[in-house]
């Protein structure tokens, strides 16, 4: 798919595979945290942190792709961030954007997304 700028509600630049990583590690204001994530993409993903996040906020974090081999460690950053009550409980996501994710793992995560797309096809 080629990388273009989109308008309207999803200005998603890369494909997101819907699935969930069962931890997301990340430290903000020197805490450890973990979540779990709805999608993820070459460039990014949403989760539920469990702690108030502000757009422009960079922090480490950590997952484990479903493959259970691939780990990815990167800096990322807050883009976007929604409230929403979930069940009675009001909770916020975040989307983030992989500040400096190196091309082999772009590479590993991007044919990953592949594949479980492909699976989602047949």
């Amino acid at each position: 798919m080629a990388e273009e700028k989109k308008s309207g509600i999803d200005r998603r630049v890369d494909t997101r595979a819907p699935f969930l990583i069962l931890e997301i590690q990340g430290t903000h204001s020197n805490k450890i945290f973990l979540a779990q994530t709805e999608n993820v993409s070459k460039g990014g993903l949403f989760f539920s942190p469990g702690q108030s996040f502000k757009v422009g906020d960079s922090f480490p974090i950590e997952f484990v792709l479903p493959d259970n081999k691939t780990t990815v460690r990167c800096m990322s950053e807050v883009v976007w961030k929604k409230s929403y009550d979930k069940s009675g409980y009001p909770t916020e996501g975040v989307g983030i954007r992989f500040v400096d994710l190196d091309e082999a793992q772009k590479r590993v995560v991007g044919e990953w997304i592949d594949r479980e797309e492909a699976n989602e096809q047949e």
